[in-house]
C-alpha cells in the first residue's frame, strides 16, 4: 500500500514557530537551561520537539528518552519519541510508545488518530478502524479521522461502509478535496463510474492541480471506452506528475484497451516514439535508430 500523502502526526508542538531558525534557537536556550538544570524532564521534551521538527529524529529519541527516565508518566514525552519512530518507518516500536501515550492519557485524540495511522502502515486495519472509531467517540466532528476512517473500511473490502464515512467527512468539510477524490476511487471500485467521475470533477473545482483526481478520471473514462477523453486526463495527469504516473499507468488494467493505442505509448513511454514500425531512442552518445 502506498503511504497516504495526507496521512500527517499529529501532536501539540511546543513551537508556535516551527522556521528552522527559530528552531535551532530553540535547541541553545534549551541546552542553557539543561547546564545548569539537567533533570528538566519537560525541556528535554521540548528540545526533542525542536529537533524532531528539524528532522533529527534519532536524536529526537534519545531526548526523548532523558525525559521519560526522569519522569516516566510524561505523555507527551511518550508521543514524541512515537512521532519520531514512525517518521523512521519503526512503527512496532512508535505503536508500543503510542499504546502508552493512550495508557497515560486515554482521551488523547491525537494520539489515537497516530495509532490508527500506525496500524494502518502495518497493515492491522481492524486495530486501525478501532483507533479512528475512538478518535470520532471524542471528537465526532474530526473530519479527518472520518477520512482515514474510511480508507481503513475500504482496505477490509467495505465499500459502502467506507462511502457512509466520506459522506460523513464531506459533510463536516465540503471543501476536502482529497475525500471527493477517495470518494470517486470508492464509487469507482463499485462500478459507478459516472458517479465516480462528478466526484473527481468536484475534487478538481477545489484543486484544479490535483494529479490523482486527473489519473482516476482517465481510468474511469477507459473503462467506458472513451478511450481518446481518457487519454487527454491522463496527460493532464502527467503534465503535473509524469514519473509517479507514467510507472503506474504502464501496470494499470483499467487502461488495458489502450496498451496497442500510439499515443497511449507515446505518452508513457516519452524517451520512444513509434511510428510505421520504426523506434527512435535517444542514448547519451546522441541518437540512436533501430528498424
Amino acid at each position: 500500500m502506498r503511504q497516504d500523502q495526507y496521512c500527517e502526526n499529529r501532536y501539540n508542538s511546543p513551537h508556535k514557530d516551527d522556521r528552522p531558525n527559530s528552531l535551532e534557537s530553540a535547541v541553545i536556550r534549551y541546552d542553557s537551561l539543561l547546564a545548569n538544570q539537567p533533570d528538566l524532564y519537560e525541556i528535554w521534551t521540548y528540545r526533542g520537539y525542536a529537533l524532531e521538527n528539524l528532522g533529527h529524529y534519532r536524536e529526537a529519541i534519545a531526548n526523548f528518552d532523558q525525559a521519560i527516565k526522569i519522569n516516566p508518566d510524561y505523555a507527551l514525552a511518550w508521543h514524541g519519541q512515537a512521532i519520531a519512530l514512525v517518521s523512521l518507518s519503526c512503527y512496532e516500536e512508535a505503536l508500543i510508545r503510542l499504546n502508552k501515550t493512550i495508557k497515560l492519557t486515554p482521551k488523547n485524540t491525537q494520539a489515537w488518530y497516530n495509532r490508527g495511522n500506525a496500524l494502518v502502515f502495518l497493515h492491522r486495519y481492524e486495530e486501525a478502524l478501532t483507533s479512528f472509531n475512538r478518535v470520532i467517540e471524542i471528537t465526532p466532528e474530526d473530519y479527518k479521522a472520518w477520512y482515514h476512517r474510511s480508507k481503513v473500511l475500504a482496505n477490509l473490502g467495505y465499500q459502502y461502509a467506507a462511502l457512509a464515512s466520506l459522506d460523513k467527512t464531506l459533510a463536516i468539510n465540503s471543501q476536502c478535496y482529497y475525500a471527493l477524490n477517495y470518494r470517486g476511487t470508492v464509487l469507482k471500485k463499485l462500478g459507478r463510474y459516472e458517479d465516480a467521475i462528478a466526484s473527481f470533477d468536484e475534487s478538481l473545482e477545489i484543486k484544479p492541480n490535483h494529479p490523482d483526481a486527473w489519473y482516476n478520471k482517465a481510468r474511469c473514462y477507459a473503462l467506458l471506452g472513451n478511450l481518446e477523453t481518457a487519454l487527454n486526463y491522463l496527460y493532464q495527469a502527467l503534465k503535473l506528475n509524469p514519473t509517479l504516473y507514467r510507472a503506474i499507468a504502464k501496470i494499470d488494467s483499467d487502461f488495458n484497451a489502450l496498451h496497442h493505442n500510439p499515443r497511449f505509448c507515446s505518452l508513457i513511454n516519452p524517451v520512444q516514439s513509434v511510428h510505421d514500425n520504426h523506434t527512435v531512442s535517444l542514448t547519451t552518445s546522441g541518437i540512436q535508430i533501430s528498424v
